[in-house]
């Protein structure tokens, strides 16, 4: 399949099967066994066929490439809020625990922030991007009545939902990024199928031309 796809990404050869195509075809369908008005009408269906088949090809292009873009947007928003939500934890951590030196400023909430800052560590070092952060992430933050205050807790819930919204579309692109092995063998025989769909085009063409002049 790579080979095929390498050859169909190659100007040069597939400007040389349009051109040994259409000389193939002139020779054997115009000078040497010429077909008949009739018959190239029915060409006509071949060639308009190739033609659309190239099409579903360059559609599932299309498909892959919108898809990766979904995938890319996704990553970086999921980067980003993961950054926050990083961000948020360590400049609380220092707020609850640390700001006052020896003196935490909100028992209740420092031994939280310990205690969720261990798991978004454990999550980030055992798992690959984009980890999986749970809902429940947050579990008891909203029985913390000091040292923090109402907007800060929806901040960081708005983080983490984010995320995980952010996190479940890169994981569906992810999915959807992936070609079949029927999608990959139409898109890579697409540039070839056009480039002879154009050539039997040309050849009809002719044929007819000179049928038509022959009877004048």
């Amino acid at each position: 399949m790579d080979r095929l796809l390498d050859l169909s990404t190659n100007l040069y050869l597939i400007g040389s099967i349009f051109l040994i195509t259409l000389i193939l075809l002139h020779y054997f369908l115009v000078f040497t066994k010429p077909l008949t008005l009739k018959q190239w009408k029915l060409a006509e269906y071949v060639w308009v066929g190739l033609a659309l088949i190239s099409i579903v090809g360059v559609l599932e292009e299309a498909k892959f490439l919108r898809a990766n873009q979904n995938v890319e947007r996704s990553r970086v928003l999921a980067e980003d809020k993961l950054q926050a939500i990083e961000n948020w934890f360590d400049v609380y951590g220092v707020f609850a625990c640390d700001e006052q030196g020896a003196k935490e400023r909100s028992p209740k909430l420092c031994t939280w922030m310990k205690v969720k800052s261990s798991d978004l560590a454990l999550i980030l070092s055992n798992e690959s991007f984009p980890p999986d952060i749970p809902f429940n992430m947050l579990s008891g933050i909203d029985e913390i009545t000091g040292g923090i205050q109402d907007a800060d807790r929806k901040i960081i819930k708005g983080y983490l939902n984010d995320y995980i919204a952010a996190r479940q579309s890169y994981m569906t692109g992810v999915t959807s990024a992936r070609r079949s092995s029927l999608s990959a063998l139409i898109v890579s025989l697409a540039p070839i199928l056009f480039a002879m769909a154009v050539a039997l085009k040309f050849t009809k063409v002719t044929g007819e031309y000179r049928l038509t002049a022959s009877r004048k």
